[in-house]
């Protein structure tokens, strides 16, 4: 399997993650909330740190608009989880709030698979893409531990 196989593969898990958010009334909202939030935060750090710079080393202005725009949307997708993060999933405006973000992400999500991944795969060999793998998991691992960590002490940076 290549790192973009597995790119795609956590989208999906995600995809199912916000369903089961906007499925659930109970208390459980929130707890599988943060655990998206945290698996998104992991993901899109190890994007940046792992795979981004390996078609940036490319230095083509459509590769670099591509993947700046990527950039901008993990920001943008990351704020909006940081606002719902602190309001109770019982304030009036969560669910609509979570639909807005769930709006921005899928459009992420389907313009880094229909715009991003061929182009990365393209540019990449397959025997980097199976080698970058172990290194994008370790990144995306580490980093979704350490926002699950900050969420349960109630720390959000």
């Amino acid at each position: 399997m290549t790192v973009l196989d597995h790119i795609k593969e956590e989208h999906e898990s995600f995809r199912e993650k916000i369903a089961k958010i906007e499925a659930t009334t109970s208390n459980k909202k929130m707890e599988i909330f943060n655990e998206l939030f945290a698996e998104i935060h992991g993901h899109h750090e190890a994007e940046e740190k792992v795979i981004f710079p390996l078609v940036i080393d490319k230095k083509d202005e459509k590769t670099m608009d591509i993947v700046l725009e990527m950039i901008e949307e993990h920001t943008l997708v990351s704020y909006h989880f940081s606002v719902l993060e602190k309001e109770s999933v019982d304030n009036e405006t969560w669910d609509a709030k979570f639909s807005l973000l769930k709006e921005k992400l899928n459009h992420h999500l389907e313009e880094e698979e229909e715009e991003f991944l061929p182009m990365a795969r393209k540019m990449i060999s397959e025997e980097k893409l199976i080698e970058m793998l172990d290194k994008f998991e370790t990144v995306n691992e580490d980093k979704t531990k350490e926002k699950k960590k900050k969420l349960e002490r109630g720390i959000n940076v």
